[in-house]
């Protein structure tokens, strides 16, 4: 039986518990700021070639 790899949150690096889902995860604990901070800075780093912080 295959194992599911260890799901990692992009924003805070926890390592979710196997019945954590991602989305719901990130909904509970991180405001949408964090979120929004987040997508921006990864594409001003894919798109404008600006590094993240």
């Amino acid at each position: 039986m295959a194992t599911k790899p260890s799901v990692h949150c992009p924003l805070c690096q926890v390592e979710l518990a196997e019945s954590e889902e991602l989305e719901d995860h990130l909904v509970e604990e991180h405001t949408p700021r964090e979120l929004a901070d987040s997508i921006v800075s990864d594409w001003e780093a894919n798109e404008l070639g600006f590094d993240s912080e």
